[in-house]
């Protein structure tokens, strides 16, 4: 490995090949390849670190077929953290095997300068607002001429929602606390959340302000580095961590809340991120700070007296990075089963990836079908009203595989189920 953001020898060291992973992980039960299940790729992680195999087109290729889901870390006995060895070894590939002059320009354009800057990236979603107000998409959709687009691209415009207009400049940047205040709390609104789902987050702000919390939004926020982390741009993924820990360190709260589960994950990782390169009381401090929206909800206690029953069946798809990534399973069900009225009902294997993971549902399409549809099969045995989920990648392909197979449950974030409970209120 080039010694600059190379995976820790020991944390590959800890892996015993018991194979306790191989039980959860998708690519591996669509293959049946070991080096396509969590302790192959530590195998070659290892075989790399110890100078008996060069970090070859094939590494760095299975490097990015890892789903990066976490689910091997939560099975392994000894804790080993394959995904996050697999991110390390996606910075190597960029070392190794750097991709070509326009690949590469494209790639530095949208994770060091797009992705970076909020207004950017709200600029950058004018064309496809204007793609959907002119009907274009209506006739694309309605037309068929979907099917004629190569198949990423139609990919990517049948996992496109409706857009409205992004939050960051619309939220206010205090919303005070109704009735009898409970503390003060930090909203990091995420990039996609803002972009793609911004009356959830619309919806978020509502709840914690209606649970007691003055809500601080500030528009400063940075993108909060987990594209980054994904795509081995580690560099990139710190500056901003700086940038977000100086943002809401200053500002005056008890809690940084968040409602994307990607998000929250990659805040929660800023130690580990900038272990050695920054002050770790300092990072401690904020990283004691945040809190998934479910996690707060669950952990300050719900008022529900103000609650109106929703009469609705729902099941509930674990994202990754909130089960896996956060250890989050009983809060989200604890938010869900205080609203008046649902009736949760558990799916099978709720827990596995949707086979969303950032870029790969764009770059492994036939692969991350197949793991959708499998997900799918279990949402539909289940006779609910409603999917709910907790992540906008998991929001995205959801919608998109209901639609594509001819299902009726809409998919929901928790906190507009929850919202759908909320008396009205003026946000």
């Amino acid at each position: 490995f080039h010694p600059k953001d190379a995976p820790g020898y020991e944390s590959i060291l800890q892996c015993m090949r018991c194979g306790f992973c191989l039980a959860v992980c998708p690519t591996y039960a669509l293959t049946n390849r070991e080096r396509s299940s969590p302790r192959g790729r530590a195998a070659l992680a290892r075989a790399v670190a110890e100078g008996k195999l060069e970090f070859t087109p094939a590494v760095r290729d299975e490097s990015f077929f890892c789903l990066d889901c976490k689910a091997c870390s939560t099975a392994c006995p000894s804790g080993v953290r394959v995904g996050t060895i697999m991110e390390f070894c996606r910075s190597q590939a960029q070392v190794f095997h750097p991709p070509s002059l326009p690949a590469g320009m494209l790639r530095d354009f949208i994770l060091k300068r797009m992705l970076p800057s909020p207004a950017l990236m709200e600029t950058s979603m004018l064309p496809a607002r204007l793609y959907q107000r002119l009907g274009l998409q209506w006739a694309v959709r309605r037309l068929g001429i979907n099917r004629f687009l190569p198949a990423t691209l139609a990919k990517m415009e049948g996992i496109l929602p409706t857009l409205t207009p992004p939050l960051r400049m619309e939220i206010p940047e205090m919303i005070p606390a109704l009735g009898k205040k409970r503390g003060r709390v930090g909203f990091f609104l995420g990039c996609a959340m803002s972009l793609v789902f911004p009356e959830v987050s619309r919806q978020t702000a509502r709840i914690l302000s209606q649970q007691g919390f003055d809500v601080v939004t500030p528009r400063e926020v940075k993108c909060c580095g987990a594209p980054h982390l994904a795509e081995g741009e580690r560099e990139t993924a710190r500056r901003l961590a700086r940038i977000n820990i100086d943002l809401f360190l200053s500002l005056d709260v008890d809690f940084i809340v968040t409602d994307c589960a990607g998000c929250g994950c990659a805040l929660k990782e800023y130690e580990e991120l900038l272990e050695g390169l920054d002050d770790h009381e300092r990072v401690g401090r904020f990283r004691a700070k945040i809190r998934d929206i479910s996690e707060f909800l669950a952990e300050t206690g719900i008022r529900t007296e103000e609650l109106r029953p929703v009469p609705l069946c729902v099941t509930y798809h674990e994202p990754c990075h909130l089960v896996h990534g956060q250890g989050l399973s009983g809060p989200p069900r604890q938010v869900i089963r205080a609203i008046p009225g649902v009736e949760l009902r558990e799916m099978k294997e709720s827990n596995w990836c949707c086979g969303m993971a950032g870029s790969f549902a764009l770059k492994e399409l036939e692969t991350s079908r197949r793991i959708l549809e499998r997900k799918l099969a279990h949402v539909r045995a289940t006779g609910a009203d409603a999917l709910v989920t907790a992540n906008p990648g998991c929001h995205l392909q959801l919608a998109w595989g209901v639609r594509e197979l001819g299902m009726k449950q809409p998919v929901l974030h928790i906190v507009e189920l929850l919202g759908r409970s909320l008396p009205p209120g003026p946000i």
